[in-house]
């Protein structure tokens, strides 16, 4: 049908099996597989580099589902939920390294689109964590060069928190868009060189010292 040889189709099908697309079986027929978020993550990525999109594309993109995820937790979240958001906040009152506050703050923002319960937002979210990953170094890095520190945007992430226990679903939209435009405030400010890099410990008080 298709005019072309079995080892090309076969070469195909492998192809398509290492992206996982296709998940082949012992001596059964290969079918395709159910599109997760790597899957539109390498469609957002392939786009993003080859369309020139920047980083503040990508910023006003983030805040769709973001403050659209907020929105959806303060209606739907769960004690479980609940549980996965304070655990969150409490993870980020620990970190010691700028690596350790990224991966806080994907968990934290995950637990709210996971609070929210809508699964195409969800993978939505997890597809652009790994794009995120430079911006996110970016933006911490303008937002400290700014004069941010890691105290305020622990305050932004427990005032999310609060609408999403109090169920106010516009309270809490409102509240992932004004810690956002922390975000923008750091594409205001040129990325730093590494030697320029600072620690976490300088930045803010240790957790002890918190309100």
């Amino acid at each position: 049908m298709l005019n072309v040889s079995v080892p090309v189709v076969r070469e195909a099908i492998a192809g398509l099996s290492t992206i996982g697309l296709v998940k082949r079986q012992q001596g059964k027929e290969s079918v395709v597989s159910t599109p997760n978020a790597s899957h539109l993550g390498m469609v957002l990525g392939f786009r993003i580099a080859n369309a020139n999109v920047d980083d503040r594309a990508i910023q006003d993109f983030r805040e769709i589902v973001e403050v659209g995820n907020a929105r959806l937790a303060a209606v739907h979240r769960d004690d479980a939920a609940i549980a996965e958001l304070q655990a969150a906040l409490t993870h980020e009152r620990e970190v010691r390294s700028e690596d350790e506050l990224h991966v806080a703050d994907v968990a934290f923002h995950a637990a709210v689109a996971h609070a929210g319960g809508n699964d195409l937002s969800i993978m939505t979210l997890d597809a652009l964590e790994p794009l995120l990953h430079r911006q996110r170094e970016r933006v911490w890095s303008g937002w400290v060069a700014g004069g941010g520190d890691l105290e305020t945007i622990i305050e932004a992430h427990a005032k999310i928190v609060d609408q999403i226990l109090a169920q106010d679903s516009s309270g809490a939209a409102d509240a992932m868009s004004a810690h956002l435009k922390q975000a923008r405030t750091g594409l205001d400010y040129p990325p730093r060189t590494a030697a320029g890099s600072p620690a976490i410990g300088p930045i803010a008080r240790p957790p002890e010292e918190w309100s």
